[in-house]
């Protein structure tokens, strides 16, 4: 709490020196005194650990003053930050009663209050405030009420926001989170026919590709979900191991195995030691044996990665019976290691996961979480 002290105190400071110095008279000056004394008593509360009682206090100042408006602004943020929901949303309620607030003010309160309200629950106080903030062109409002849809799982009132202001949605980041309101509301609808539309909306785009791919899989149609799938290979490679051992058997279903292996051959560079792999396998289909173990071993000894070097014992088993036991039980510990490792990782806040989000459930962001790469990844 002793945060607070230091947060506080120039409130009191600023306010008496702006009264001093604009007020001359005696009753302006006592005004003045009476305002110090109530934050010093207010002060007193939180130095002898009366915590509740000194903040209800200072908080029941802003009906006095409302010359302090960034300092109880931070206070508020203090109170979200340490949970305290209600007293955040308190302080913001009492400071947008206060007709000296400046719109701009006015504005970030607002913001801010509903960035309480989201954490509270309460949505729909929170999308009164975000849907009047964006009536005043304010562009911040925009992400939030975004946001605000995909917590409460609203794809439509999302969608429909982007087709009344489909200009307005001018960064990556918000073309992703519609894009993924499209891909939602046609899981739940199991129509697919306007996600075609949306599949460019932004270059690194990826889940409306894939679900076609996935449905399209599904109904057997291998050309289209080839077209789809590879366009993410080229596209978004990173995203390859949630998509390629179906992509193979698309090509294998069309006699194709040709095409596929020429697919792979354009992302060797990658670092994706995936694709790799099932280079590796189409080498061994044509034959080519050695040439798959030597390549996979120059792989691994520039880019150590434990799936390979459980791809090339199974590899090394296979040729050499001597050593098959061996190699057999090596393989299945490395397997046991893989199993215990996380899968997917976000690269905006670092969480991560065994099962691919679409929505980090930790920063919100959109098509942020990825395979993971390096030693235990992909």
């Amino acid at each position: 709490m002793i945060e607070l002290l230091f947060l506080l105190l120039p409130v009191a400071a600023a306010y008496g020196y702006v009264m001093g110095k604009n007020n001359a008279s005696n009753e302006a000056q006592q005004h003045n005194q009476e305002i110090i004394n109530e934050y010093s008593k207010g002060l007193k509360f939180l130095l002898d650990r009366e915590e509740d009682q000194g903040l209800e206090h200072l908080i029941s100042l802003l009906e006095i003053s409302a010359n302090s408006v960034e300092h109880y602004l931070t206070l508020a943020t203090l109170f979200r930050r340490r949970g305290e929901l209600d007293r955040a949303i308190k302080v913001h309620e009492l400071l947008l009663k206060h007709d000296a607030l400046s719109l701009e003010q006015k504005k970030h309160v607002l913001y801010e209050l509903a960035q309480d309200y989201m954490m509270a629950g309460l949505l729909d106080r929170a999308e009164d405030n975000l849907v009047y903030l964006y009536s005043l062109e304010d562009k911040n409002a925009l992400c939030q009420l975004m946001m605000l849809y995909l917590q409460s799982h609203d794809w439509d009132k999302g969608i429909e926001l982007f087709q009344a202001k489909e200009s307005d949605f001018y960064n990556s980041q918000l073309k992703k989170t519609v894009a993924n309101f499209y891909c939602e509301k046609a899981l739940l609808e199991n129509k697919f026919n306007q996600l075609d539309a949306i599949t460019e909306l932004t270059q690194d785009l990826v889940r409306p590709k894939f679900i076609l791919g996935e449905n399209a899989f599904k109904q057997k149609d291998y050309l289209q979900a080839i077209k789809y799938w590879g366009s993410l290979l080229d596209k978004n490679s990173a995203f390859s191991p949630i998509f390629l051992d179906k992509l193979e058997i698309c090509y294998e279903k069309l006699n194709l195995q040709k095409n596929y292996f020429s697919h792979l051959s354009k992302h060797l560079k990658s670092d994706n030691v995936l694709i790799k792999i099932h280079y590796c396998k189409s080498l061994m289909k044509q034959g080519k044996h050695d040439e798959a173990i030597n390549y996979i071993k120059q792989v691994l000894r520039k880019q150590p990665n434990i799936r390979g070097f459980s791809f090339l014992l199974t590899l090394m088993s296979e040729q050499s019976q001597d050593i098959k036991l061996v190699l057999t039980e090596v393989n299945k510990l490395v397997q046991d290691y893989i199993a215990t490792k996380a899968l997917y990782q976000c690269n905006h806040c670092g969480f991560t996961s065994k099962k691919l989000y679409w929505f980090c459930p930790s920063c919100k962001h959109v098509e942020s979480i990825v395979p993971l790469n390096g030693v235990d990844g992909f």
